[in-house]
């Protein structure tokens, strides 16, 4: 810092990652999750937050994901603001010394700095790129810097990124933003070991360029945004460098308006400032309008994506991948993204008479609630779709009773993600029946199938699924041989529930109890069946076989089956209007 300006209490170093988690979410594409405290139900109100304003206070944990905590060997010096999985937000003169790389790290999901918290995730540092125009003898303008992580936070309800501004958006004086941090509760005061925040008003440009005129060296700058209240008590402080001036939408959403950057002293009012010693001057919380370097960051953001993806699109139209195991990375490094409009297509094959099974270590597809965007689809046998998958969390393990499976990735002209990981093997057709508790299990033949352990109890919080495909012009009998689950009179503790259709909107039949329910007929070629239990009692579980129905004939009045499969189960049924 320069001796002139050595009573300028800098907030310190301050780093923000744009990270993406789960899944790789980039700064620059408009994530639906940015924004949003998981823990945050009441409807959002402007005047919600008026009321608040009292002074700074303590945060409940996990009220600021994307808030994260800049490390110089494990100790904390400075604050950043995650923007998507990969990259974090935070102030330049945080990070101007040249070894910084050599110890930095960041940490997610920090509340406690005394304690490891189990929703911490902390990653090491791959590259810093402060915006060029910095002057670290003049460090006031242009005091920000993009962080790119080693890797990919994992998001969840206590990491998660914060919205990027649009361009033209206004945050106008007087309107009350809300910074954060593990800066000091007063001036030359101790640092807090858990997470604090303070509400404060934006000011008018123009009042906040007269104000700091009053200063000893008198600062001005282009990126500057001020924040705070005439007669002082409320404001950021050194720690808190680099962390974020978070302001509400009117839909809720919380934006990065600006990052911590310095202050004169902490809290100071600057009424009658030029009646004050020099060094009793006081001045509002000045931060880094993200507004102004707006363009910058969604310049360095998508460079690197787009350098990143040159390789990312796919090999071939259809690579057929033989064997008895392996595995698919798309893109092929988990550092790249996948390009848009993109349509791959995988084939697995395994050895005749053999199952297949997926298992997904990493994923990252655009997020929605239909996946009609980016995604991955899963199709078995006779272009049978096993499920349609997107976002962050990695889908269950599958079980596909057939050799063969495709896979066909898609995506539009919008948004990016890191792709997948994936592996797959062949297991025997002979696989335990109880299969579908630890995957998604996909059966086309006939066959038995039980809850987990059976006949011991099955496990509590037990989630078990079956996907059976029948062959054409045939239904699918399910019939129990034993049922031993704890009763209950809506079958909303332990139950088994039979559905028409994999998307689970058509339900049949749901059981629970210890009489052995009454075999259930379905009205097409597909079942699906799920057995779960909740936390509490555990019972013996169930046991049932799978037979196909043949449909012999159709008239106008009459349907009758008779069974195909399997031999020796020979049952009429008969249905009449």
């Amino acid at each position: 810092m320069p001796v002139a300006l050595h009573k300028l209490l800098l907030f310190t170093f301050g780093i923000v990652y744009l990270a993406d988690g789960n899944s790789a979410l980039l700064s620059v594409r408009k994530d639906p999750r940015c924004g949003w405290k998981p823990h945050e139900t009441k409807p959002w109100s402007y005047f919600n937050l008026l009321t608040r304003i009292v002074g700074g206070n303590q945060v409940e944990q996990g009220s600021h994901p994307w808030q994260v905590s800049l490390k110089r060997r494990q100790r904390h010096f400075c604050g950043g603001t995650i923007v998507s999985a990969q990259w974090v937000v935070t102030a330049a003169h945080c990070v101007v010394d040249r070894y910084i790389l050599d110890y930095l790290n960041v940490t997610a999901g920090e509340y406690d700095l005394s304690l490891e918290e189990a929703e911490e995730q902390t990653l090491p540092v791959e590259s810093i790129i402060k915006h060029p125009n910095f002057n670290p003898g003049r460090p006031m303008n242009y005091d920000i810097a993009l962080v790119k992580l080693k890797g990919s936070f994992r998001f969840g309800p206590s990491v998660a990124p914060a919205c990027l501004p649009d361009p033209d958006e206004k945050f106008d004086p007087g309107y009350i933003c809300t910074t954060c941090g593990w800066g000091r509760l007063r001036e030359n005061g101790n640092l807090p070991q858990v997470l604090h925040e303070v509400n404060l008003p934006i000011l008018n440009y123009k009042e906040c360029s007269k104000i700091l005129l009053t200063l000893r060296k008198p600062i001005q700058g282009d990126t500057l945004m001020c924040a705070g209240f005439p007669d002082g008590g409320k404001d950021a402080c050194q720690g808190d460098s680099g962390g974020p001036l978070l302001c509400r939408r009117k839909h809720g959403a919380w934006t990065l308006a600006g990052v911590t950057s310095w202050g004169m002293g902490c809290a100071r009012g600057w009424i009658n400032n030029l009646r004050k010693n020099y060094d009793q001057r006081g001045s509002p919380g000045v931060f880094t309008d993200l507004r102004k370097v707006l363009s910058w960051i969604h310049g360095k953001i998508n460079a690197d994506l787009k350098m990143k993806s040159s390789t990312a699109s796919c090999s071939s139209q259809d690579g057929k991948l033989h064997g008895n195991e392996g595995s698919l990375h798309f893109p092929e490094s988990p550092k790249h993204f996948y390009e848009n409009n993109q349509l791959c297509v995988w084939t697995l094959l395994v050895p005749k008479g053999m199952h297949v099974l997926l298992n997904f270590s990493h994923f990252d597809v655009e997020p929605d609630t239909f996946c009609d965007y980016d995604s991955l689809l899963v199709y078995s046998k006779d272009d049978r779709l096993v499920g349609k998958f997107c976002g962050d969390d990695p889908p269950s393990p599958i079980l596909v009773g057939y050799n063969s499976v495709r896979l066909k990735f898609v995506s539009d002209n919008k948004e990016y993600g890191a792709g997948f990981s994936m592996t797959y093997k062949a297991v025997s057709p002979d696989a335990l029946p109880d299969s579908g508790c630890g995957s998604l299990a996909v059966l086309f033949k006939a066959g038995v199938i039980q809850s987990m352990h059976y006949p011991e109890p099955y496990s509590n919080l037990a989630q078990c699924h079956w996907i059976i495909h029948a062959p054409e012009d045939h239904v699918i009998l399910l019939t129990y041989q034993s049922f031993e689950t704890e009763e209950n009179e809506d079958c909303s503790y332990d139950s088994v529930t039979v559905y028409e259709d994999s998307a689970k909107e058509e339900e049949i039949a749901k059981s629970c109890g210890f009489a052995v329910p009454p075999p259930v007929l379905s009205f097409s070629n597909v079942m699906l069946i799920i057995f779960k239990s909740d936390e509490t009692e555990t019972f013996g579980g169930f046991r049932a076989t799978i037979s196909f129905i043949h449909m012999a004939g159709k008239g106008s009045n009459e349907y009758k089956w008779q069974p195909a499969f399997p031999q020796g189960q020979h049952r009429r049924f008969s249905r009449e209007s």
